[in-house]
């Protein structure tokens, strides 16, 4: 009986070994381990060093790298490094040379016999097409120990060897910029008005009393003392343009758009103590442009034949002549009530300078009088602000707002709204000025937002051959990234 037991305890105990024995995992170590991407490949190489590995004779350890999607959905599993005993290696040869039989699901990279008690390093190096979902992916390594030659099933053991088996994707930088305008040596500004006086018939007299004069000559009044009173600003001159309606004759018409031009001249320079050199008075007869603006934008009844008669009838004198015929000079009675007396005005230009703002000055005047600022002391308030804060941005949209045509004005605007994340409006606004080289740089961060790089970097070239150093270095952010796409 003691003799029974003592067989049933060393079988019990030889099983246990042999359990304890079916996962070598611990006995390897996977060194060096690199992946990197190029031309559109993975290349994958780590080595597995094997010399503390105690492999029994009868077992084969099969070491697969398995590549995972972040998502758990997609697996992939790589050619395998196979480690045999020496007698299972044996009898996996002759599987494989005699039987001509691949036990493997995946062709193995190595099959190799290990020898216990020496030093033994295997490399391993692979290079597969790079799909998307492997930027993110994590490596595994699965151990298969199989224990006899056949019918015994494998024991299976997973380590994780990387949360990210490739570096993350390169972010590039892009440097944004801005165009310093240039200082205003004097600011010349000008305001522009229309004066609509009633005159007595075929008369120039500018009567304070008549019509409707008094109101019209207050609200002159207080435009020209506005600006007289105003410490920071002086008066260098008034432009006075004269416009008479086209009924009448032409020539008469062109005569008394002068002289009623110069009685307004003439009141001013009395009302205001002002030398007549100061006065540039200009005169331009019927103001046909001015009738046809109207009518296009109007209702009234005949407006395409009265357009029609404008474009057609070259002479001026005879138009008034087709106007009456229409609906039996309904239209022109029309024309004359509602039309034709708006046309009879003195317009006048106020040309004016305004001082010098300090940065505490400009930033008080941009909110109440922005159009006494010059572009270079609205860009230094700006520089007050956080860069990309909203007053910040709204500096810039003053500026535009009052230099609408001026490039620079319009390419820092567009800059602020790229930094604001309006991509399509900056973008817009920014392509107006495309053959500018100030315009190259952010041109291109704009189209890179966009995601048409090709364009992108044509940009950032051209800038950087005219010598501009941030468009050099955004063309080399934007080269790297694409390089780490591939």
């Amino acid at each position: 009986m003691k003799k029974k037991l003592y067989i049933l305890s060393i079988l019990v105990i030889s099983v246990l070994m042999v359990n304890a024995q079916q996962s070598y995992l611990s006995q390897i170590t996977v060194q060096n381990q690199t992946a990197d991407k190029q031309s559109g490949n993975l290349n994958l190489n780590m080595d597995f060093d094997l010399s503390n590995l105690r492999i029994d004779n009868q077992h084969m350890v099969i070491l697969t790298p398995i590549l995972n999607s972040v998502d758990g959905i997609t697996k992939l599993e790589l050619p395998p490094v196979v480690v045999n005993g020496k007698i299972r290696n044996k009898a996996l040869s002759r599987l494989m040379n005699v039987g001509n039989k691949n036990p493997f699901s995946v062709k193995p990279q190595t099959i190799l016999v290990r020898r216990n008690g020496i030093k033994q390093v295997v490399p391993y190096a692979l290079t597969i097409p790079l799909e998307d979902w492997m930027r993110r992916a994590t490596l595994t390594l699965r151990e298969d120990v199989t224990a006899c030659c056949s019918g015994c099933k494998p024991i299976s053991t997973v380590r994780h060897l990387t949360d990210r088996l490739l570096p993350a994707d390169f972010v590039p930088t892009y440097q944004i910029t801005y165009v310093t305008p240039k200082a205003e040596p004097v600011k010349q500004r000008s305001e522009s008005h229309a004066a609509r006086f009633t005159y007595k018939v075929g008369r120039a007299e500018l009567l304070p009393d008549f019509g409707n004069n008094a109101s019209e000559l207050a609200k002159v009044d207080n435009v020209i003392r506005e600006i007289r009173n105003d410490k920071d600003l002086t008066i260098r001159s008034l432009t006075i343009s004269g416009y008479a309606s086209p009924e009448g004759s032409q020539k008469t018409n062109m005569d008394l758009s002068q002289r009623r031009a110069n009685s307004f001249s003439d009141y001013l320079s009395t009302k205001y103590g002002m030398n007549k050199n100061q006065f540039r008075v200009n005169w331009y007869g019927e103001d046909w442009t001015g009738l046809q603006k109207a009518v296009e934008s109007s209702s009234i009844a005949d407006k395409d034949a009265i357009l029609n008669i404008i474009k057609i009838v070259a002479n001026v004198d005879a138009r008034d002549v087709e106007l009456k015929k229409l609906t039996k000079g309904q239209t022109y009675k029309t024309l004359l009530e509602t039309y034709y007396p708006p046309l009879r005005r003195n317009e006048y230009t106020i040309d004016y300078v305004a001082r010098p703002f300090d940065v505490n000055e400009a930033k008080a005047a941009i909110k109440t009088r922005p159009q006494l600022l010059s572009l270079n002391e609205m860009f230094h308030v700006a520089q007050t602000y956080p860069k990309g804060s909203a007053d910040f941005k709204s500096v810039f949209d003053v500026a535009a707002r009052m230099f609408p045509a001026d490039p620079v004005a319009n390419l820092n605007a567009a800059t602020a709204e790229l930094e604001g994340g309006s991509v399509d409006a900056a973008l817009a606004r920014l392509e107006k000025f495309k053959e500018m080289p100030e315009a190259w740089n952010n041109l291109g961060i704009a189209l890179v937002q966009k995601q048409r790089y090709e364009e992108a970097l044509s940009y950032f070239d051209r800038a950087a051959v005219k010598g501009d150093a941030t468009a050099k270095t955004n063309a080399q952010q934007l080269r790297l990234f694409l390089e780490d796409q591939k």
